[in-house]
C-alpha cells in the first residue's frame, strides 16, 4: 500500500471518530503549539524592532515548597515565587525583561523584592492580613504578575497574569497563612490539612481543618465514646440473678469505681422486689441494690442500656488561629489549632439518673483514662477551670 493510500485511509478514520463525537491524538512530541514541541507561553505580548516581529512571552510561574507541585500556583508567604519567561526573536533583550508583583488589596503586601530584571524573576509574598481573630474566613492574598520590555522608541511590551487565574491563594493555603501570620508552633504543611469525615470536628472558618496528626480528632472522639460508654455500664453483679436464699440486705448489684468528686454513681435500676439502698437521681437509683423480702436476686447489672454518642454534645473541636482567638483562648498554641483537642458538654446528654454535675465528672474521668489527667480538665469559657461539679462548669477540654 503507498504513503498516499494510507495517509487518505487515516485521514478519513480521523473524520469518523470527529463526526462520533471524538478527537484525533497528536504525533508523538507535539504539545499542541502548533509542532513547536513547546508548551504554550502563559501570556505574550508582541512589537517590532527593526521590521522584525520580537515576542515577550511569560513561559512559566511556579511556587517551590513543600507539595507545591500539587498546588499549582497558589502560595503561602516564605514559598518562592518563580516567573520564567524569554523574548522571542531577541534573546539579547532577555535581561531586560522587568518583572513585579502587585498586591491586589490592602491585606496582601509588597513582594520581596518589589521588582526584578532577567530571564527569570524570583519573589516572596507577604501578608497584611492581621491577627485580631475572627469569625470569617480571611481574604486570599493574591498578586497580578506583570512583565515588560521597553523599546527603543518609547514602545513598551507588556504581559499580565491576573490573579484569579495565577497567584491567588487557594482555601488549604488561606488556612496555612493564618499560621504564618500567627507565628504558631505549629506550621502545618499542605499534606495536613483535609476535610474532616464529621463536620462536627470542624469549628473553623473554612471547609478544611489542620491536624498534627492525620484523623487524630477522630481516634479521640471515638475513644471517649468508648470510654464513656464503660463507665455508664460498670455496675458490678455481685450475685448472680436468680440467686435464692439471700438475705434482705445482700448487695445483688453494686456501683462501679468511684468518679473523681462525685463518687460511685450506679447506672442499674432494681427489679422484682430488689431494693435500692443508695440516693435516687430523678427518681433512678444510684446506689447499691439488695436483694429484698423475697431473698432473691432478681436484678442484672446495668440494666439501663445506656446509649450515648458523643459527637452530639461535642461544643468545639478543630479551631483556625483567628478563631481560636475570637472565641478568647489565650494561647495561640491551644491544641484546638492543631486538631487535637475537644470541648464535649454533656449537660443535655439523655443519662437517667445522673445530673449535669456527674456527666461532667464521667466526661471527665473519661478524659483522663484516654489522655490523662493532665491534658483532660473542666472549664467555663476558654480560660476558668473549675471542679467538674462545678453548676459553673460548660464543658470538659480533652486534649492530645
Amino acid at each position: 500500500m503507498s504513503k498516499t493510500q494510507t495517509g487518505w485511509r487515516v485521514w478519513f478514520a480521523c473524520m469518523a471518530m470527529v463526526l462520533a463525537g471524538c478527537t484525533c491524538s497528536k504525533r508523538p512530541g507535539e504539545e499542541g503549539t502548533g509542532g513547536s514541541g513547546e508548551p504554550a507561553p502563559l501570556g505574550q505580548d508582541s512589537g517590532q524592532r527593526e521590521g522584525k516581529e520580537i515576542v515577550l512571552e511569560v513561559l512559566g510561574l511556579t511556587v517551590g515548597g513543600e507539595g507545591a507541585e500539587a498546588s499549582g500556583t497558589s502560595f503561602v508567604t516564605g514559598e518562592s515565587i518563580t516567573a520564567r519567561g524569554r523574548v522571542r526573536n531577541a534573546e539579547d533583550l532577555e535581561s531586560r525583561i522587568q518583572w513585579s508583583l502587585q498586591p491586589v488589596g490592602a491585606h496582601t503586601g509588597p513582594s520581596t523584592p518589589a521588582s526584578k530584571e532577567g530571564a527569570e524573576a524570583v519573589f516572596n509574598a507577604s501578608s497584611r492580613v492581621g491577627t485580631r481573630g475572627n469569625r470569617e474566613p480571611n481574604p486570599p492574598l493574591e498578586y497580578e504578575l506583570v512583565a515588560s520590555l521597553p523599546l527603543e522608541g518609547g514602545e513598551t511590551l507588556e504581559v499580565r497574569l491576573p490573579p484569579t487565574t495565577f497567584l491567588r491563594q487557594e482555601e488549604d493555603d488561606v488556612l496555612r497563612q493564618e499560621y504564618l501570620d500567627f507565628g504558631t508552633r505549629f506550621q502545618p504543611g499542605r499534606a495536613l490539612i483535609s476535610i474532616p469525615g464529621r463536620p462536627v470536628l470542624n469549628t473553623g472558618n473554612y471547609t478544611v481543618i489542620a491536624e498534627s496528626e492525620a484523623g487524630g480528632l477522630s481516634r479521640l472522639l471515638d475513644q471517649m465514646d468508648e470510654r464513656v460508654r464503660a463507665l455508664l455500664q460498670n455496675d458490678v453483679q455481685e450475685k448472680p440473678a436468680g440467686t435464692r436464699g439471700l438475705t434482705p440486705k445482700t448487695v445483688v448489684v453494686s456501683p462501679g469505681a468511684p468518679i473523681l468528686t462525685v463518687g460511685a454513681l450506679g447506672d442499674t435500676d432494681p427489679q422484682g422486689d430488689d431494693v435500692c439502698s443508695g440516693p435516687l437521681v430523678g427518681g433512678r437509683c444510684a446506689g447499691s441494690i439488695l436483694a429484698g423480702p423475697n431473698g432473691i436476686a432478681d436484678t442484672r447489672a446495668n440494666n439501663r442500656e445506656t446509649k450515648v454518642k458523643l459527637e452530639d454534645f461535642v461544643s468545639s473541636a478543630f479551631r483556625n488561629p483567628q478563631r481560636n482567638r475570637a472565641a478568647g483562648s489565650a494561647t495561640i498554641n491551644s491544641r484546638h489549632t492543631r486538631g487535637s483537642a475537644l470541648d464535649i458538654d454533656p449537660r443535655r446528654m439523655p443519662i437517667p439518673g445522673k445530673t449535669p454535675q456527674q456527666l461532667m465528672c464521667i466526661v471527665e474521668a473519661a478524659g483522663d483514662a484516654v489522655v490523662g489527667e493532665r491534658d483532660s480538665f473542666t472549664e467555663r469559657g476558654a480560660t476558668l477551670f473549675l471542679a467538674c461539679d462545678s453548676p459553673a462548669a460548660d464543658h470538659v477540654h480533652v486534649q492530645r
